[in-house]
């Protein structure tokens, strides 16, 4: 059995797979910063709703960003515990990927981005690998201003929605169902990994911020030794 944890934004979701089936996927009741008070009673609710226990998890997939610097800390270090508690597999998940693979097969390239707060864009594109029935990036997941985000694909993602105001046509955004990353796509991605041999170490695995948060950067600034010339 495997579980499947997202919380890398506003709205987290997690995931119950037994093989490759697909057992239970359900939205976290609160949004925002606060998964940590309702992620654990909501997998415990979930698991028994199927009459299994914490215990049973042998697999475990989460999505390690990036994203919101909060959320994603919560979903880790519950996955992190949940592993080293179960002596269970962990995957680690990219979630921009995550968020691509929502796109139907019939989209060959989707380019998945997220908010990186400043008018820039945590972005990477993703191509659909019909062997595997998975999307596999072509490129590494990096911050770009809008002016540097691609036209000749479509593009999907939670910040699709500052692109609103950007010039009229200029991008194809795919329809708003498809922007938010969810469980059941995580945990489907996780199972791939881990059968390919593709499992994290709870005492080393991190979110991926791929930079430090605003607050961080000006609390090194202050705190940072001053330069002698």
């Amino acid at each position: 059995m495997l579980l499947a944890v997202e919380t890398s934004g506003t709205q987290g979701s997690i995931a119950i797979y037994d093989g490759p089936q697909l057992l239970c996927s359900r939205i976290l009741s609160v949004s925002g910063p606060r998964h940590a008070q309702t992620l654990p009673a909501e997998v415990a609710d979930a698991l028994a709703s199927h009459g299994l226990q914490p215990s049973g998890v042998r697999s475990i997939a989460v999505s390690i960003g990036p994203g919101s610097f909060t959320g994603l800390r919560v979903g880790v270090t519950f996955a992190k515990t949940l592993a080293w508690l179960n002596g269970a597999r962990l995957a680690a998940v990219d979630t921009l990927r995550a968020i691509a693979q929502q796109v139907p097969a019939e989209t060959e390239y989707v380019t998945a981005i997220a908010d990186a707060q400043r008018s820039e864009f945590f972005m990477a594109t993703y191509r659909w690998n019909p062997e595997f029935k998975l999307r596999d990036a072509i490129d590494d997941v990096r911050v770009v201003g809008v002016d540097e985000l691609p036209t000749e694909f479509p593009i999907s993602g939670p910040a699709a929605i500052k692109l609103a105001s950007a010039e009229h046509g200029r991008f194809h955004v795919v329809e708003q169902s498809l922007w938010q990353p969810h469980a059941a796509n995580v945990g489907l991605i996780g199972l791939h990994l881990l059968n390919d041999g593709q499992s994290a170490e709870p005492d080393s695995l991190e979110p991926v911020y791929i930079r430090l948060s605003y607050a961080e950067e000006k609390r090194r600034e202050i705190t940072a030794p001053n330069t002698i010339l």
